[in-house]
């Protein structure tokens, strides 16, 4: 377990350094680097706990779950496209794609119309892993977010939905 003055130490000598960085001109807003900071370290956080707890035990990667529920949710996209929507960068979707059609989890396959065009699927045995997946992500959610009550939990997620529309 992480020690919480500890950690509260590193976030303290962190602002403390960077507010060396400002000018007279141009100070350093430690209220931007405080909501950041703790953002970057939660999401780090969340995502080496779910895939260490949840996607490796099941054989995904984040990033391959990722581009799988992405596909999963469209019925079939191309990789540009995913790479949009899952937040994965287009190289590293193609190599995910890649290890998931040898798992027999994803397919490509070439328009018809415009062969230089692919999509990629989700098979059914990849289908299945997802939801195996999902239903283990959803269950380590509620416990990683039993800290906040109903109504603060709908109220981050309206503030995180508010900063997604503005960038």
């Amino acid at each position: 377990m992480i020690d919480q003055d500890a950690s509260d130490d590193f976030e303290r000598r962190a602002a403390e350094r960077v507010s060396e960085l400002g000018s007279r001109e141009r100070p350093i807003d430690l209220g931007t680097f405080a909501a950041m900071f703790d953002l970057f370290r939660v999401s780090a956080r969340v995502v080496g706990d779910l895939e260490a707890e949840v996607h490796r035990p099941l054989g995904l990667s984040i990033a391959g779950f990722r581009v799988l529920f992405t596909v999963w949710v469209h019925d079939a996209l191309e990789v540009r496209e995913i790479a949009h929507l899952s937040g994965v960068s287009r190289a590293a979707v193609s190599g995910v794609v890649t290890t998931l059609e040898k798992e027999g989890l994803a397919e490509r396959k070439r328009d018809h119309a415009d062969g230089r065009l692919v999509s990629v699927s989700a098979t059914p045995a990849g289908v299945a892993r997802l939801g195996e997946a999902y239903r283990a992500q959803n269950a380590r959610e509620g416990e990683l977010f039993s800290a906040l009550s109903p109504d603060e939990l709908e109220q981050f997620t309206m503030l995180l939905r508010k900063l997604l529309a503005n960038g």
